[in-house]
């Protein structure tokens, strides 16, 4: 959900609490305050505002309905159109990939990949936690190379720039003894 369908449901949450709020006080036995409210909403020169109101939340609502029953759509490259039909790969399997060339150099000791679209094919941002003592360009333009051929070898989708971004230093690798 994105931040314009947040706010429609900060705002349809708000008004809608409000207006049970005021439905309570009303059968709590406290009408007078809820009636003069509805009496002074309800003068004629607010009708055409009641309407426009009415037709926006309404709207609102449908939109919140329509994104909460809509399937999330599953990030897939397609990779190979055959005769028999397509074959893809999924987003997450490329940076899973991606993540494990990277990690298998001794000097990572951290990855994490992620798959942005190009129009070239796609692009890898990378984020790298390795050992201070590496030289970065070298060990930096190594792993960008690797991830390349091996996601071209593996699922033929060609990657056309590997983002590298060194997030931290640290120590050393955890051992398993």
């Amino acid at each position: 959900m994105g931040p314009f369908d947040r706010g429609i449901l900060v705002l349809y949450t708000v008004t809608l609490t409000l207006f049970f709020l005021a439905l309570g006080i009303f059968l709590a036995g406290w009408p007078e305050p809820a009636l003069l409210l509805w009496q002074e909403v309800n003068a004629p020169a607010y009708q055409e505002i009641l309407w426009l109101l009415l037709v926006v939340y309404i709207i609102m609502g449908l939109r919140l309905l329509w994104r909460a029953l809509k399937p999330e759509r599953k990030r897939q490259a397609v990779v190979h159109e055959g005769g028999l039909g397509q074959v893809r790969v999924s987003l997450a399997a490329i940076e899973a990939l991606a993540e494990k060339v990277a990690a298998a150099k001794p000097e990572i000791k951290e990855v994490k990949a992620k798959v942005a679209s190009s129009s070239q094919g796609i692009a890898l941002n990378l984020r790298l936690y390795t050992a201070p003592e590496i030289n970065i360009p070298a060990v930096s333009e190594d792993i960008q190379r690797e991830v390349k051929d091996r996601i071209y070898q593996v699922v033929g989708i060609t990657v056309s720039e590997v983002r590298v971004a060194v997030e931290s230093f640290i120590a050393a690798k955890p051992r398993v003894e």
